[in-house]
C-alpha cells in the first residue's frame, strides 16, 4: 500500500492535452490556433527584433550565474514598474514591486498577499475567464464569486452585469480585471467604462486586481493600453497589478513577470515590500536572471526602447490585418452564415469566435484545426499560408 494511494486525479489541462495532440498529428496542413503565443508568418515562435539586439548586448557582458535578490533584479523591477504604472509614482516610492515567475506567478503572489497577508479573501471574477484563476485563488486561500463578463448575443462586454456585481459586493472584495486583450473573449471595456468602474470601486472600498498579460497588443502602444490603471490611480484606489512579459517581449519560456502594489501612503510601501519578500522567499527565494537582464537592457537603452515600441506596433498591426482578412473571407468569399463583425472589433491575440464546443471539436477532429472547446482562436496562428484554409474549414463547420 502506497502512502499516496488516497490521492485522486485532478481535472485535465485542456491546453496541455492540445499540445500533445498537436505534436502527435502528422497532417502537414494542421493549423494551430490554440495556445496564446504570438507566431510569425512561418507559424513558428517569434523572436522580437529588439530581443535579438538585446541578446547581442547581453553576451558582451560577463554577468555570471549568481542569485538575484529576493525581490528580483533591481533594474528590471524598477523599469517594469515604470512601463506599467508610470515614472511618477515609482519616483515617489508609492509602488511596491517583486519579480515573479511569469504572469501566473504574479497572480499567485498577488492572491497570496491579499488573501493571507492582508485578509482580503473574497474575489470576484467575470466569466468566461482564463481557467487558471479559479485554482490559483483557491490555492491562495480565497473564495471566488463569478458574474457574467461577456454578452454572447451582442458579442461584447456584459457591462451591466459587471456593474451589478460591483454594486453588490461587500467592501474589501477583490475584483480580478484584465487590463486589455481579454482572455478568452478579446472584448475589452472602453476607457469611459474603466473610469466608471474605478469610481465605483473607490466609493465602495473595493480592491482592483489587474492582470496585465498583453500590454501593447491591443492598440500597439503600451502607454495607451495601460491607461485603465491610471483611472484607478486618479480616483485614489490602491491597485494590485500582475505583469507579464511573455507576450509583449516574446519571452514565454523565460517566465518573466512582476507584481506591483500601488499604495496611497509612502509609509506603507516598506510594509508591503516586506510581506512580498517574506512570501517569495518561502516559495522561490529568487527569480530567473536571464529574461530580467534582457528586459533591463532594453528599457535602459533609448534606441532599444524605441525598437521595442516599434515591434509592438508591428505585431498589433499584423493582428488587425489578419482579423480583417478573416472577416473578408468569411463574409465575401465563403459567405458564412452568421454575423462576424466581432472578428474585427475584438482586440489582441484572440478571437472569441462563438463556435460551440461540438463545432470546435469537429474543427479539430475533421479539419486538424487545433483550438480549445471554447472556440477561442489565436489570431497570430493564422498567416497568408493558412488563413484561407482555416476560413474554409470554419465555414464548413458552421454550415454542418
Amino acid at each position: 500500500m502506497s502512502q499516496f494511494s488516497h490521492l485522486e486525479l485532478q481535472p485535465a489541462d485542456e491546453f496541455n492535452d492540445l499540445r500533445i495532440k498537436l505534436a502527435n498529428d502528422s497532417d502537414p496542413n494542421k493549423i494551430d490556433v490554440s495556445i496564446g503565443v504570438y507566431r510569425g508568418e512561418d507559424g513558428n515562435s517569434f523572436t522580437l527584433p529588439v530581443v535579438r539586439r538585446a541578446k547581442a548586448l547581453y553576451h558582451e557582458e560577463n554577468y555570471g550565474h549568481d542569485y538575484t535578490f529576493c525581490l528580483g533584479l533591481p533594474d528590471f523591477v524598477q523599469n517594469a514598474a515604470k512601463v506599467i504604472i508610470g515614472e511618477t509614482l515609482v519616483s515617489k516610492k508609492l509602488v511596491a514591486s517583486c519579480q515573479t515567475i511569469g504572469g501566473t506567478g504574479a497572480c499567485h503572489l498577488g492572491a497570496l498577499f491579499l488573501s493571507q497577508s492582508s485578509g482580503y479573501k473574497n474575489f470576484y471574477l467575470g466569466v468566461p475567464a482564463w481557467p487558471n484563476y479559479l485554482p490559483l485563488i483557491k490555492q491562495a486561500g480565497g473564495t471566488v464569486t463569478t458574474y457574467s463578463y461577456y454578452d454572447t448575443e451582442k458579442k461584447q462586454v456584459d457591462f451591466n452585469a459587471m456593474l451589478r456585481s460591483l454594486n453588490a459586493a461587500p467592501a474589501k472584495s477583490v475584483f480580478i480585471l484584465q487590463l486589455c486583450c481579454h482572455n478568452p473573449t478579446a472584448a475589452d471595456l472602453t476607457i469611459e467604462q474603466w473610469s466608471q468602474v474605478a469610481e465605483i470601486m473607490k466609493k465602495r472600498d473595493l480592491i482592483p486586481f489587474i492582470d496585465a498579460a498583453y500590454q501593447g497588443f491591443a492598440t500597439g502602444s503600451m502607454e495607451t493600453d495601460g491607461l485603465p490603471i491610471q483611472k484607478f490611480i486618479e480616483v485614489g484606489c490602491e491597485v494590485v497589478v500582475c505583469q507579464s512579459f511573455s507576450k509583449n517581449l516574446g519571452l514565454y519560456g523565460e517566465r518573466l513577470g512582476c507584481l506591483h502594489v500601488v499604495v496611497n501612503d509612502v509609509a506603507h510601501t516598506p510594509l508591503v515590500l516586506d510581506q512580498l519578500r517574506y512570501m517569495y522567499r518561502a516559495e522561490c527565494s529568487s527569480s530567473p536572471a536571464y529574461g530580467a537582464r534582457l528586459m533591463a537592457l532594453i528599457t535602459k537603452n533609448d534606441e532599444l526602447l524605441t525598437q521595442w515600441k516599434k515591434d509592438l506596433q508591428d505585431m498589433s498591426s499584423r493582428l488587425r490585418t489578419t482579423r480583417a482578412t478573416v472577416y473578408e473571407l468569411l463574409t465575401e468569399k465563403y459567405k458564412t452564415p452568421g454575423t462576424w463583425e466581432h472578428v474585427k472589433t475584438q482586440r489582441g491575440l484572440f478571437w472569441y469566435s462563438g463556435l460551440t464546443e461540438q463545432q470546435s471539436k469537429k474543427l479539430l477532429d475533421e479539419h486538424h484545426v487545433f483550438l480549445p472547446k471554447s472556440g477561442r482562436v489565436n489570431v497570430a496562428g493564422l498567416s497568408d499560408r493558412n488563413v484561407d484554409s482555416f476560413c474554409a474549414a470554419f465555414d464548413a463547420v458552421v454550415r454542418s
